[in-house]
C-alpha cells in the first residue's frame, strides 16, 4: 500500500531541484510513500501557491533564493500563517555567507535548517534524504492516521480521558483539551514505539494503565502489525529529570530483580516539544492487567498463589545480605514535612468526624485522643504513651512504591506476576512493600464501588484492618473466600518467611511491633492523599491509631533481650485493647529495641505475628 503525500520545493536554481526531487522520490519509494512536487522559483510564488493551495505535506524551501527576492524565510513564515501541520525544511548551500540561516529559519517555524552539501553528500551525522524521508513520515503520523497507521484510543474508558485531558492542558476557553492529549500521546507513543512501523499493517492502541510517580501518567499501548501483538507500557510526564531518576531506579532494581520480574524501560526518553511532555516505553507481556483489575475475576486460591509468587519468589530477592542496612528508627518513623502538612489539614478537615467515631468505638474517654496519638507520632515518632523508640532497625533495597496498579498479571495459566515501575527502588524499611500493597488494596480495591462513598462502611474497614496480622487471624480464609482477602490473608500470614524474619536477627515481638508501625505508617500515608473518600479517610486514620497501639503494646513487651516478656494475649488479637494504655500516659520508656545485632540466643517459636 502506496501513501501518496504533496511536497513543495522552492529553490531558484534549476541544476539543483531534479537532485532534491529525484533523491527524495527514491527513499520514499523504500518506505511505501509517494510524492506529487510543486517545484517554484521564488518566494512570491511559492507565497501565492500556499494561499491558494491544500496544505503541503512538507517543504523544502532555499534559503537565499536570488538578488532582490525574498529569501526563504518568507515561505516558511507564509506556511505557519496559513496554519496546518507542514513539515517544513530549510537549506543553503551558502552557509559562510548566511552563518545564522539556521537560527533564523527555526525563529520562523521551520522544523530543521540543514547545509545543502550535507544533504546532498549524506554526511555521517548529518541529515541526510533518508533521515529527511523519515522525519516526514513521523511528522505526519504524529498528527493524522492514513492508511498503514493508526493511533486508537479506548473507548468510554473515563480514566484514560482524564489522562488526555490532564495531558492536553491548560488551554485557551472552548479547546478541546482531550482531543490536544490525544495528539500529544499519539506523538509520544509512534516516537517511543513505531519510528520504523510497517506503513501498511501498523495499529497503537492506547489504554490506560495507572498513575505513576511526579505527576507522571502510565498508559498501556498494544502494537499490532497484522495479526502480531506486542504489548508496552508507554510513561508519560513532564518532569524529564523525575523520568531520568526514575530510569535509573528502575534499571538497579533490574539488576538485582532480573528481567523476568520487573518490566524494564529502554531506549530514549522521548520529547513533544511543544507541550513539554516526555516519555519513555517498556515492552509487556501481551495480555498482562493490573493486579486490581486481576483480582476482580479469580478464585480465592489463585490469589494465594500470586501473592506467594510476588512476595516468596520474586520480593524475596530484595532481602539477600548484601541489600540490608541498618538505620535508626527516627530515621523510619518520623514522617516528612509534606506528610506532616497533609495529616494536620486532613485533620482538619474530619476533625468532628473523627471525634465522634472515636468516640463512638469507645476507645478513651477523651475525644482529642485519636488525633493527639497521630500527631505524636508523624511529628516526633512517638507510640502512644509517649514511647519513643531508640536504636537501629533493618533498611533493604526495597521496591519502595508497591502499589495494585503497578503490579501486572500475566493472563492463565500462568498468572504470574510482573512489576513495573520501580521508580522508588532503593533503601527503606524491610516491612514497607508488603505494608503499602496491602494498605492499598484495603483502601482502593477492596470492596469497591459505591461503598468506599458510604459512611456507613467506616467501622467495617477500620475493624478489618485492624485483623492485618498473625495473632488477630484466628480463622483462615474459606477456599471460596473474596480473592482480595484471599490475597491480604495470604501475605499477613506468611509475611515472617516472606521478609525472612529469622535472618533478619529479630525475635517475635521485634518483627510485630515494627509490623504494626509499619502498618500504621501507610495507613497514614495513604489515608491522606487527594482524592481518597471521606468514608476511608477517615477509616484509615482511625485504624492508624489502633495500629499504633498495637505496636505500642508489642512494643511494651520486649524485654532487655528482645524476647517477650509478658504473658498474656497481644492487645491486636480481639477483645484485648489496651484500654490503660489510653487513659494514662506514660513516662517514655528508656529501654531500646536493640541494634538489631544477633540476639543473646536465637529467637524462638517465631510466629506469624
Amino acid at each position: 500500500m502506496t501513501l501518496e503525500i504533496r511536497g513543495l520545493l522552492v529553490d531558484d536554481e534549476a541544476p539543483n531541484t531534479p537532485i532534491i526531487r529525484d533523491s527524495m522520490d527514491l527513499e520514499f519509494e523504500e518506505i511505501g510513500m509517494k510524492v506529487t512536487w510543486t517545484v517554484l522559483p521564488d518566494a512570491t510564488s511559492a507565497r501565492k501557491t500556499i494561499r491558494d493551495s491544500p496544505p503541503f505535506d512538507f517543504v523544502i524551501v532555499d534559503y537565499g533564493l536570488g538578488e532582490g527576492q525574498q529569501s526563504g524565510i518568507a515561505v516558511v513564515e507564509a506556511i505557519r500563517a496559513r496554519g496546518g501541520n507542514t513539515y517544513v525544511l530549510v537549506i543553503t548551500g551558502l552557509g559562510n555567507k548566511y552563518p545564522n540561516f539556521r537560527d533564523e529559519a527555526l525563529r520562523a517555524g521551520a522544523d530543521e535548517a540543514v547545509i545543502r552539501f550535507v544533504l546532498n553528500m549524506g554526511r555521517q551525522g548529518g541529515m541526510t534524504f533518508r533521515a529527511l524521508a523519515n522525519r516526514i513520515r513521523l511528522h505526519l503520523a504524529r498528527k493524522r492516521d492514513f492508511d498503514g497507521l493508526k493511533v486508537t484510543f479506548t473507548d468510554g474508558d473515563l480514566a484514560l480521558e482524564s489522562t488526555l485531558h490532564t495531558i492536553g492542558s491548560p488551554n485557551p476557553p472552548g479547546a478541546d483539551s482531550v482531543a490536544i492529549g490525544k495528539s500529544v500521546v499519539r506523538s509520544l507513543a509512534i516516537d517511543c514505539l513505531a519510528p520504523n512501523y510497517r506503513p501498511d499493517a501498523t495499529t497503537l492502541a492506547v489504554g490506560y494503565l495507572a498513575s505513576g510517580r511526579s505527576g507522571a501518567h502510565v498508559c498501556r499501548v498494544d502494537h499490532m502489525e497484522g495479526r502480531s501483538v506486542t504489548s508496552y507500557v508507554l510513561k508519560i510526564g513532564l518532569d524529564r529529570r523525575a523520568l531520568e531518576f526514575e530510569l535509573d531506579a528502575n534499571k538497579r532494581a533490574l539488576h538485582l530483580l532480573g528481567a523476568g520480574d520487573l518490566v524494564g524501560f529502554s531506549g530514549q526518553i522521548r520529547t513533544h516539544q511543544k507541550s513539554g511532555y516526555h516519555a519513555v516505553a517498556a515492552r509487556l507481556a501481551t495480555g498482562a492487567v493490573t493486579l486490581a483489575e486481576w483480582l476482580s475475576g479469580q478464585a480465592g486460591r489463585q490469589a494465594e498463589s500470586v501473592a506467594d509468587i510476588l512476595f516468596g519468589a520474586q520480593l524475596t530477592k530484595l532481602f539477600e545480605p548484601g541489600q540490608r542496612e541498618t538505620k535508626s528508627f527516627g530515621e523510619w518513623l518520623v514522617a516528612t514535612p509534606v506528610l506532616r502538612l497533609r495529616v494536620r489539614e486532613t485533620l482538619n478537615l474530619y476533625e468532628e468526624i473523627l471525634a465522634a467515631e472515636w468516640g463512638r468505638m469507645k476507645q478513651a474517654s477523651d475525644e482529642a485522643e485519636c488525633a493527639e496519638i497521630l500527631s505524636a507520632f508523624v511529628d516526633h515518632g512517638a507510640l502512644p504513651g509517649g514511647r519513643k523508640p531508640e536504636g537501629k532497625t533493618v533498611f533493604i533495597d526495597a521496591f519502595g512504591d508497591l502499589h495494585s496498579t503497578n503490579v501486572l498479571v500475566y493472563p492463565s495459566p500462568d498468572s504470574r506476576p510482573v512489576l513495573v515501575d520501580a521508580s522508588m527502588y532503593g533503601p527503606n524499611h524491610w516491612a514497607v512493600d508488603a505494608a503499602r500493597l496491602v494498605v492499598d488494596l484495603v483502601l482502593s480495591v477492596r470492596r469497591a464501588g459505591a461503598a468506599p462513598l458510604q459512611w456507613s462502611d467506616t467501622a467495617e474497614v477500620s475493624a478489618y484492618l485492624d485483623g492485618l496480622c498473625g495473632p488477630a487471624r484466628s480463622v483462615r480464609p474459606a477456599v471460596n473466600a473474596d480473592p482480595v482477602d484471599a490475597f491480604i490473608g495470604q501475605v499477613v500470614d506468611k509475611l515472617p518467611s516472606y521478609v525472612r524474619a529469622e535472618a533478619l536477627q529479630m525475635t517475635t515481638e521485634q518483627w510485630h511491633w515494627q509490623w504494626h508501625a509499619a502498618l500504621a505508617k501507610e495507613l497514614i500515608r495513604q489515608g491522606t492523599r487527594a482524592g481518597l473518600p471521606g468514608p476511608r479517610a477517615v477509616a484509615a486514620l482511625i485504624a492508624a491509631v489502633r495500629q499504633l497501639i498495637f505496636a505500642a503494646d508489642a512494643f511494651d513487651r520486649i524485654d532487655y533481650t528482645g524476647h517477650s516478656g509478658k504473658t498474656r494475649p497481644p492487645a491486636c488479637v480481639p477483645n484485648q485493647v489496651d484500654e490503660e494504655r489510653l487513659s494514662n500516659p506514660a513516662i517514655p520508656a528508656q529501654r531500646t529495641d536493640g541494634d538489631c545485632e544477633p540476639s543473646i540466643r536465637e529467637p524462638e517459636g517465631l510466629s506469624d505475628g
